[in-house]
């Protein structure tokens, strides 16, 4: 394999979501939200959060999230970032779509 394209490996082999993130579960209060990672093309999930109208859930970074009461009249997503194994500086994020509204 020739310098360059050496050099360039890493960059070859970016991430990708073929699949993006989604959420199940009811956007009301007490209920739990599940995350779901997608699918991702050369890399693994390295980090996830849950936001709150685009805004990072303070300490919400498991795969699920019970809704609180803060959440009312909010849009909560869920977001995974994706690391290439063979360069770390390789990531990439994807947002799922919005909950509905969260209610009380």
């Amino acid at each position: 394999m020739g310098r360059s394209a050496r050099r360039s490996r890493g960059f070859m082999c970016a991430p990708a979501f073929t699949v993006k993130p989604s959420i199940t579960g009811t956007a009301q209060v007490g209920q739990t939200l599940t995350g779901a990672s997608g699918t991702i093309r050369n890399g693994t999930v390295s980090a996830r959060r849950w936001l709150r109208n685009g805004a990072a859930i303070s300490g919400a970074t498991a795969a699920t999230y019970v809704v609180q009461a803060g959440d009312v009249g909010a849009k909560i997503t869920y977001e995974v970032t994706a690391t290439n194994t063979l360069n770390t500086a390789n990531t990439v994020k994807s947002v799922s779509a919005e909950t509905a509204t969260v209610i009380a």
